[in-house]
């Protein structure tokens, strides 16, 4: 319960804070997959931001995990996340991931899945988002912009191509406990998507599905 009441208060503050930031930010609604739809009223509206807020997910068999969950803000340049992840190993080296289905009308389910990151119809991309140390509650915060056409930190793909129309997975991949006496492997563990494996397993843990 106080898991729950905690994720709930951070999604919360992180609403509150974009409010403060955009003034002309007004809830629409929430659907059934717990999704809030914001919108901005600046009468330009390719800038107009759509921001979604879902659950964090165990990634095997997607268990919704307490105390975590993502926000995600798309407009007509790019995407902002931030994401708080929960039940995580102190003292490893989590990484978060942006994967983009820019055609998701091509998956073979909805919402996609992995299989249909090889598919070249869905034109998918995963990027690198960020990464940090677990902390001692084993918690991790993430927070990164990526703008359409940017592939920095891709391991293959295009990028984001339409921030607007694209499903966007945020994954969030361990890495193994921090290796802090070699700071090279360790810079590795926060961007690469193998980074410090081996000696260490690196593994996806978790994610949250953003569709569009």
């Amino acid at each position: 319960m106080i898991k729950h009441a905690i994720g709930r208060l951070s999604i919360a503050v992180c609403l509150l804070a974009l409010a403060t930031l955009i003034p002309s930010l007004t809830v629409k609604g929430q659907n059934d997959q717990g999704e809030i739809f914001i919108s901005s009223d600046n009468g330009n509206s390719n800038k107009k931001p759509k921001i979604t807020v879902q659950p964090l997910l165990t990634f095997s068999d997607h268990v919704v995990i307490p105390g975590g969950g993502s926000i995600l803000v798309r407009n007509g340049e790019g995407v902002y996340m931030s994401l708080h992840s929960f039940g995580l190993t102190p003292g490893t080296v989590a990484t978060a991931w942006f994967v983009f289905f820019n055609n998701p009308k091509k998956c073979a389910t909805s919402p996609c899945g992995p299989p249909d990151v090889t598919n070249p119809d869905v034109e998918a991309s995963v990027v690198n988002a960020t990464g940090r140390v677990v902390s001692a509650d084993g918690t991790a915060d993430f927070g990164a912009f990526k703008a359409v056409g940017d592939t920095t930190g891709a391991v293959f793909g295009p990028g984001l191509l339409n921030a607007k129309k694209a499903e966007i997975r945020l994954v969030v991949r361990t890495h193994g406990p921090a290796i802090l006496e070699d700071p090279a492997i360790l810079m590795q563990q926060l961007s690469m998507l193998n980074g410090g494996c081996p000696p260490n397993t690196c593994a996806d843990l978790q994610v949250s599905i953003h569709q569009p």
